[in-house]
């Protein structure tokens, strides 16, 4: 699994994952090595992803609504 930083197309970071519970982690690096904040996320999309991986598929989605959750704060 691929985590990746776009601003409009452009891809500005990618962090490889080998499960889907380091999601968080991989996210973590790549704002770390960007130096911005979670706050400067605008929009969050899960593509790609494998839905027969259904574990894979669950934690991916319930990240991408938790985030989904915070940055309305």
């Amino acid at each position: 699994m691929e985590v990746i930083l776009k601003r409009n197309a452009q891809v500005i970071c990618k962090e490889t994952v080998e499960n889907p519970e380091k999601i968080l982690e991989g996210l973590d690096k790549i704002l770390k090595r960007s130096k911005i904040s979670i706050t400067d996320i605008k929009s969050i999309n899960i593509d790609n992803l494998n839905q027969n991986r259904y574990t894979s598929y669950r934690i991916a989605k319930s990240i991408k609504k938790a985030l989904k959750f915070a940055l309305r704060f």
